[in-house]
């Protein structure tokens, strides 16, 4: 497992980012901007993945990973 201290830098900074971009979101609407802006950038991976991965590493918490993954989840479901 990979602690903090052992990441780089501008890989926190980006998934710190990301973290206060998914708790400020209110809509289905921002979210799935977020996920076209996210997805513009072929370095990151899909957005699906990088909240598992967040959840996992207990970077975010349990609720903001289930309402995330459930929009993006029903999104998935409509296409």
């Amino acid at each position: 497992m990979t602690t903090t201290a052992q990441r780089p830098i501008q890989t926190t900074t980006g998934e710190d980012m990301l973290i206060d971009a998914l708790r400020g979101i209110k809509t289905k609407a921002e979210l799935m901007l977020l996920q076209e802006r996210l997805t513009s950038n072929p370095a990151n991976p899909p957005l699906f993945n990088w909240v598992c991965n967040l959840l996992i590493e207990r970077r975010i918490s349990r609720g903001l990973a289930a309402r995330v993954l459930s929009q993006l989840h029903s999104n998935e479901s409509t296409n």
